[in-house]
């Protein structure tokens, strides 16, 4: 189709040329308008901004009465938000710092003629600086408060002690089943005070954390043996035939049995029906007993509804994988305040022959794991617990000798004035190890021992006024089908454990000692402890009786032939990493438990204890402790 052609009509144009010129003439001015009022925006634009800068040369600090406060409002911003965090942190740990409270505490002797252990109620001298308030917190809540001389010796020479008693006496009632390596004291090392001499207030809170931190991680291991032992409820079958004199009926089970309680009635009493049974249902399908009285072994469980408890014994044969059968030769009778249409708890209690986790072989703070070999150990923050050096200048260094070779923990014998090494029970050469590391007892240099007991100050892979970061090691010898309840309690630690390295090996050969909580091992020196059970006198040395560096397993018994059966220093892979000395001889176990899939584990982690906020600053005086106190930086803090 042909394009159209556009036609111009010049009479038009020329009729209405007057508008048309108009309307040109109207852009140009509008574009003309435009460029000169850019033109002139420009050049103020130019002088504003030279004169500025004409202004601010030569000034090279910017602060001024306007910026400071804005600042200042920022940083009090971030330190609000820190607190809250601090303290959050800070809360689950709080019942782990204990002092002393009289109407719970216990002492233990041993008799001398009968060699029973006999529990006692105390009456010491509680000052009140070491007391716990009506909050449940401590009176002495920073190391940086005062204290006095009096109060220090008051606590060297019985409640530090009293507080070791006590806390045996805590695992006693709770059935701790878990035997200790060379008995209790060896375990927790309790550190021998030099005589005649006051400890420094350093020196109590360094010996504080490691029985706190101890103390805290054998709890662990209770939790670990208590969530075994648990029972989970189960559903009764709506097609199962309960029978006719059964009124109530309820099933538990957990990892290694399941229960089928009966329940029966006659007028107002209330039985467990012999018609209950029990079932074998172990993970490793193992054939385990019931009553075992060649080896005192026992099956028992604890039913608990409200402040009602109520033991429960099986009896019977040993029982194959898959098989049930009745457990109680006649009924039970329940007591009147237990309501058997009620909801309970049932849970499995265990003994050292039959417990899942046999024996903790050793523990050890202030021992990183091979990832951490090249890591030195450094001191608490200055800010939070100040060296005291008598007020002579500090020249020492606070790290390790060198890489690998981290310094002992509190109680380590110092190479300190009167710790020399080479004394009593040490292996010729100075050391409690073959290897030269820091071993159980061992007796590595100390490079920054405390004033008075040569304890050592660097525990800590690092450390903060907020956080001190301090690494452990544990041994435990144990069923392997539970090292995951074992590895989940100390991951879910009031601690805040980081598990770093574990290894594990099979055990052959263990042989129990029987040497659990309240079994042997003194922590008072003065009693006479000849006639205790099993109890094993422990070699003198530099630590003292009873003390680190005290025990020294004789050649022989350690694993794999080592001469002194301690630790290694940490190695590749963890393999010989954390070598205690193991009971037992070669061959298969033999205890009677069932429980012949026994293993090593060694696990190495990682602590992070935090700091109370809120301390009061450290003095400024050379050689104290003491300070004038402040306000805490948390309001909620008391």
């Amino acid at each position: 189709m042909a394009k159209a052609k556009i036609k111009i009509d010049m009479k038009q144009i020329n009729k209405f040329r007057f508008w048309i010129g108009l309307g040109v003439l109207g852009v140009l001015m509008i574009i003309f308008a435009y460029f000169q009022m850019t033109a002139i925006g420009g050049e103020k634009e130019k002088k504003a901004y030279a004169d500025k800068l004409k202004a601010v040369k030569g000034l090279g600090d910017f602060k001024n009465e306007k910026f400071i406060p804005a600042w200042k409002a920022r940083e009090d911003k971030l330190k609000t938000q820190r607190d809250e965090i601090w303290n959050n942190a800070w809360l689950p740990q709080k019942d782990i710092q204990t002092w002393f409270k009289r109407d719970e505490l216990w002492e233990k002797k041993y008799d001398a003629k009968t060699g029973k252990l006999v529990w006692s109620k105390p009456d010491p001298n509680i000052p009140e600086k070491l007391a716990m308030n009506a909050n449940n917190e401590g009176n002495w809540r920073y190391p940086s408060e005062p204290i006095d001389g009096t109060t220090l010796d008051i606590f060297k020479d019985s409640l530090y002690l009293i507080q070791f008693h006590n806390f045996e006496k805590e695992l006693v009632d709770s059935r701790f089943p878990v035997e200790f390596n060379n008995g209790f004291d060896s375990l927790m090392a309790p550190i021998s005070w030099k005589r005649g001499s006051t400890p420094t207030a350093e020196e109590v809170w360094l010996a504080q954390e490691a029985f706190w931190v101890k103390r805290e991680l054998v709890r662990d291991i209770l939790k670990a043996i208590q969530s075994v032992g648990m029972m989970i409820p189960d559903v009764i079958g709506k097609d199962e035939v309960s029978p006719a004199e059964v009124k109530a009926r309820k099933r538990f089970y957990n990892s290694i049995w399941e229960l089928d309680l009966m329940f029966e009635t006659a007028e107002r009493d209330k039985f467990i029906s012999p018609k209950s049974r029990i079932m074998n249902v172990h993970q490793d399908q193992r054939i385990l007993p019931l009553d075992n009285p060649v080896v005192g072994s026992t099956t028992e469980f604890l039913l608990r509804q409200g402040t009602t408890v109520v033991p429960l014994r099986a009896q019977g044969e040993p029982l194959g994988f898959g098989q049930m059968r009745e457990f109680l030769k006649e009924k039970m009778v329940l007591p009147f305040s237990f309501d058997i249409n009620k909801d309970f708890t049932v849970e499995q209690i265990f003994s050292f022959k039959n417990s899942p986790i046999k024996m903790i072989n050793s523990l050890e703070i202030a021992k990183p794991s091979h990832r951490m070999a090249n890591v030195n150990l450094v001191t608490r923050s200055p800010n939070v617990l100040k060296k005291d050096t008598g007020g002579a200048e500090d020249t020492s260094g606070s790290g390790p000798g060198g890489p690998g070779m981290p310094p002992g923990g509190p109680g380590m014998p110092p190479g300190g004035p009167g710790m020399a090494p080479g004394g009593p029970g040490m292996i010729p050469g100075g050391s409690m190890m073959g290897e030269g590391g820091r071993g159980l007892g061992g007796a590595s240099a100390v490079k920054d021992p405390t004033l008075i007991n040569g304890l050592d100050r660097a525990l800590y892979i690092h450390a903060t006024d907020q956080c001190r970061h301090l690494p452990f090691a544990i041994s435990l010898i144990l069923d392997q089908a539970v090292m995951g309840e074992v590895l989940t309690a100390l991951a879910n630690s009031k601690l805040r454990i980081q598990l770093t390295q574990f290894h594990y090996q099979h055990l052959n050969g263990y042989k129990s000692t029987g040497m659990v909580a309240g079994a042997a091992g003194p922590t008072d020196n003065s009693a006479d402890n000849s006639g205790a059970p099993g109890f094993r006198p422990p070699v003198a040395g530099p630590g003292g009786v009873g003390g680190p560096g005290a025990f020294r397993p004789p050649p022989g018994s350690g694993p794999r032939g080592s001469e002194d059966g301690g630790m290694r220093p940490p190695g590749p892979g963890g393999v010989g990493a954390f070598r205690p000395p193991v009971p037992g001889g070669g061959g298969a176990t033999t205890d009677g438990s069932g429980e012949i899939n026994i293993v090593e584990l060694n696990l190495y982690g990682i602590a992070s204890l935090f700091e109370k906020p809120g301390a009061p600053p450290i003095a400024s005086t050379e050689g104290g402790n003491n300070a004038a106190p402040r306000a805490p930086n948390n309001p909620g803090q008391p």
